[in-house]
């Protein structure tokens, strides 16, 4: 029996409102909400340390702190980015399109002090988020497939299910495996460590019709195996009521509970457990 009360505090992208919230869905509610009208389209999201979290918008990043919600260290140079990702040696890659103006996917590579030391392009017209992996190795979802490549963006292999359709994030599980989000398609697939689709979990049909999956966003792995998925409802600020914001799926692709708030969030697009 799916329990309907999950308890989790989270950092929220708001895409409908273009707000970014820190919520607490057990007693203390929203704690802070800030507006994004200067920082659009934000997307990804990192943590950094126990304070802060790095956070990228349609023209490039700023760190974030969580406690608070101050907006630090902005770095605006671009147009159409998609991802952001700050390495261990303190490098951060810049992903999105036509970055470099010649009108394909890049992922450029910055030094600590934000000069580009690196930049990597393939041809292409879509790219949302992108992860690394301890292979060395970029996933990049690239719509209706998700591309493993190199760091210059060679070809490594493709992950590609039915119902892939702005495919939202991929990322390496400890088995080796590959967890993604389907976008429109409104459903995880799981890839084995040989990149063969073995589990497709949370669609309609599934789930109980209040739950009204429609776009799977962002999630987060717990270190239980518990899944955490955004359910984002659609553009505009009035979509609170479609179907419930965020879903928790436990390691059987159970879904376990779900929480929403209609009279504080649209569409819940990024997500980051804190």
């Amino acid at each position: 029996m799916m329990k309907m009360k999950i308890e989790h505090r989270f950092l929220a992208i708001d895409e409908g409102r273009q707000q970014l919230s820190l919520v607490d869905t057990g007693k203390e509610g929203v704690l802070w909400t800030v507006d994004l009208a200067d920082y659009p389209l934000a997307r990804d999201m990192q943590r950094l340390d126990a304070g802060r979290v790095l956070v990228g918008y349609d023209r490039g990043f700023f760190e974030l702190e969580v406690a608070t919600g101050a907006i630090g260290n902005v770095c605006a140079r671009w147009t159409d980015v998609t991802a952001v990702c700050r390495q261990p040696d303190g490098a951060t890659l810049v992903t999105g399109y036509n970055l470099d103006g010649t009108g394909g996917i890049n992922v450029l590579t910055l030094d600590r002090k934000l000069n580009l030391v690196h930049a990597a392009r393939r041809d292409g017209d879509y790219v949302r988020l992108m992860r690394t992996t301890p292979q060395g190795t970029y996933l990049l979802c690239m719509n209706d497939h998700i591309l493993e490549a190199t760091p210059d963006l060679a070809d490594v292999r493709r992950f590609a299910a039915p119902g892939f359709e702005h495919a939202w994030k991929a990322e390496r599980r400890a088995d080796g495996g590959t967890l993604v989000s389907a976008g429109y398609g409104a459903f995880t697939a799981v890839f084995d460590a040989g990149g063969q689709l073995v589990r497709r979990f949370g669609a309609e049909g599934e789930v109980p019709g209040a739950v009204a999956p429609f776009f799977y966003a962002s999630f987060e792995q717990l270190h239980d195996g518990r899944l955490l998925v955004a359910n984002w409802q659609g553009h505009g600020p009035d979509n609170g009521g479609k179907g419930r914001q965020l879903l928790e799926f436990g390691a059987d692709g159970r879904l376990q509970g779900s929480w929403s708030a209609e009279d504080r969030f649209s569409s819940l697009q990024g997500i980051l457990v804190v």
